[in-house]
């Protein structure tokens, strides 16, 4: 009987044990995943948060954080602050940056960067040769506006009558 019963043992424990494995394996594997999703939004959150103007990036990430941090009732909090300032008519428009702040530093805890001041993360470079760029495409989107509108094609100009013929088809244009 007690043969049978280390015999019965073993070929349970051999049979269970390559499925005990791969359950644990699967559970460490799926938090490694969360983990790694949590510091790839906070990372794209970090390398955006001044950009000017906002890109797509930034606002795209912005909408993933209740979902990457669905476990973390700070951080959501922290997000629905900064989004109730982010909209103009909102009392706390003009301190957006501190609500900002505010939910950077929970992801940062978050993820275990304790150590990672607001003033750390209000800290941001941008060269002077980004400004620089940004102005001159600016005006090079405006020159071509100006010449665009007050032109029937790039080398024929409008009268003063077919221009503001036109400007006012181009206003009453839905957008």
């Amino acid at each position: 009987m007690k043969q049978f019963l280390l015999d019965y043992g073993e070929l349970i424990s051999i049979t269970l044990m390559p499925l005990l494995i791969l359950w644990i394996g699967s559970y460490f594997q799926d938090r490694k995943a969360k983990k790694d999703a949590k510091l790839n939004l906070f990372l794209r959150l970090m390398a955006n948060r001044k950009s000017t103007p906002i890109n797509k990036e930034w606002v795209d990430s912005l909408n993933q954080i209740d979902v990457v941090f669905q476990d973390n009732h700070k951080v959501r909090s922290a997000w629905r602050q900064f989004f109730d300032a982010l909209h103009p008519r909102s009392p706390h428009f003009d301190n957006q940056n501190s609500f900002h702040l505010d939910l950077l530093s929970e992801m940062a805890n978050d993820l275990g960067y304790k150590n990672l001041k607001q003033t750390e993360i209000d800290r941001y470079y941008s060269p002077q040769q980004f400004s620089n760029e940004m102005s001159l495409n600016e005006l090079l989107v405006k020159e071509q506006l100006r010449v665009l509108s007050h032109s029937k094609a790039y080398g024929a100009e409008f009268s003063e009558e077919e221009y503001q013929a036109h400007s006012q088809r181009l206003n009453s244009q839905p957008q």
